[in-house]
């Protein structure tokens, strides 16, 4: 009787941990309904929604039409869209490698906590924070030819304006500046939490065996930043593929499809000329490449996310 009691006895506790267990993810579930309800409804939805309307024509005041893969044949035989892919793929590279050694340095200057390294921190910082369409209004009048700050200046050394923004190398050239300008403060607090991990004892074991500071950033930082590295990687490619506003606001793509990278495509094929369906397959494409180049880049440089 006593052995029945005992096993009853853990049986009972068993069961009020296991329910206590329960609660107490149950309760801490509930708090992240809000953000799941969000994520369904305002991303994951919408991306369900743009795969299916890939496969219809679809002009918003007419009916939609199920096509298949037409849209996707369209798309391979249309030359504004590899135009335009080409220009994408000419932004990534002036401005991913610039943003990356930009941000890299400047958490190397300013990594430390003192004051000056503070305030010139948070002097970086502040383009990443003002909103896109400041930032973009801002640059269009400094880069602008006849009222621009920076013309104005060339011209009081004695040189001539430039077109920066008629050009379509020019063009290109200022929007890429603007990006890193806008992004590398927000890449250095990533490589300065990065350097914050690091053991400080590992750089001054290598100081004491007579390594140089370019050997220690070498063969400690470098090494030990991969997983900053890969986020600014990551991160930087995604913004650059996808900044729509900064292109819009400072060129409109001009000129020609000069500047037009692949999102802003997507806008003038969805709002401009009606062909939602089409839009929707260049959309789906346009991801599907992004995620390629990031896997791809961080496997050429053997670092995992």
């Amino acid at each position: 009787m006593r052995v029945n009691n005992d096993t009853l006895l853990n049986n009972n506790l068993s069961y009020q941990n296991k329910k206590k267990r329960f609660n107490i993810i149950s309760s801490r579930f509930i708090f992240l309904i809000p953000s799941l309800v969000f994520l369904i409804a305002f991303t994951i939805i919408p991306i369900i929604m743009i795969g299916v309307i890939s496969f219809f024509s679809w002009a918003l005041i007419n009916p939609m039409k199920f096509i298949g893969i037409e849209n996707f044949i369209n798309m391979f035989k249309d030359a504004n869209f590899w135009t335009t892919l080409i220009v994408t793929f000419k932004f990534e590279l002036l401005t991913v490698p610039l943003t990356f050694v930009i941000s890299l340095i400047l958490a190397l200057l300013l990594y430390k906590q003192d004051r000056f390294s503070l305030v010139m921190r948070g002097f970086f910082y502040w383009p990443y924070t003002a909103p896109a369409v400041v930032s973009g209004t801002l640059m269009a009048w400094l880069f602008s030819t006849n009222t621009g700050l920076i013309n104005y200046f060339l011209i009081k050394i004695g040189l001539s304006p430039v077109s920066w923004l008629q050009g379509s190398f020019t063009a290109l050239l200022t929007l890429s500046f603007a990006q890193v300008w806008g992004l590398a403060g927000f890449m250095m607090v990533i490589f300065i939490v990065g350097l914050h991990e690091i053991p400080q004892e590992l750089n001054e074991s290598a100081s004491l065996d007579g390594a140089t500071k370019l050997q220690i950033f070498r063969y400690i930082t470098l090494p030990l930043l991969r997983g900053s590295s890969t986020i600014v990687l990551v991160l930087t490619i995604s913004y650059s593929w996808n900044n729509f506003t900064l292109m819009y606001i400072m060129t409109t793509g001009g000129p020609g499809y000069a500047t037009t990278i692949t999102s802003l495509y997507v806008y003038q094929l969805a709002f401009t000329q009606f062909r939602i369906g089409y839009a929707a397959a260049v959309s789906v494409i346009t991801v599907v490449i992004s995620i390629v180049i990031a896997l791809v880049s961080m496997k050429v440089l053997k670092w995992e996310a």
